[in-house]
């Protein structure tokens, strides 16, 4: 294999798990129970809120570990692949490592959102996420926000 297959190989696998994280990531990150229409719409009560405000905290360390961990993974699987003479065993194996790294942010990520729909129920868990998609419609223009206007 020569090293334009290895670096076709790359971009595939990076789209497909790009692919496979974005529905995992229809949530907007951050503490958005706490602003007051999201709570409002999902008819959240203080206790509820308090459980998220938990659940973020104990969630929040592991995901800026697990994300600099991947980085740095990246990072080293990029100075493999600027390296002359080219080592294709060690760019797998490099390769595998960051593969490991994505899906280990991945589960984290799944992990979290399981525990968010426990807390609201699945009928509320259904409108967080219609309203992800809503919000991300209104940002890449595919939709218009809320005066009717098409956002470009």
């Amino acid at each position: 294999m020569n090293k334009r297959t290895l670096i076709g190989m790359l971009v595939c696998t990076a789209l497909l798990v790009g692919a496979g994280l974005a529905w995992g990531q229809d949530v907007k990150p951050g503490k958005w129970w706490r602003h007051s229409e999201v709570s409002r719409d999902l008819e959240l009560t203080r206790q509820e809120q308090r459980e998220l405000d938990d659940l973020y905290a104990r969630n929040r360390d592991s995901l800026i570990d697990i994300k600099a961990d991947l980085e740095k993974e990246r990072s080293r699987l990029s100075d493999v692949m600027d390296r002359e003479p080219f080592n294709e065993a060690a760019a797998n194996a490099q390769l595998r490592r960051v593969e490991e790294k994505q899906q280990r942010l991945t589960s984290e990520r799944m992990r979290y959102l399981i525990e968010v729909r426990k807390i609201l129920g699945p009928e509320r868990f259904r409108t967080l996420e219609g309203k992800a998609v809503e919000r991300e419609e209104e940002r890449s223009g595919q939709r218009p926000d809320r005066k009717g206007k098409r956002k470009y």
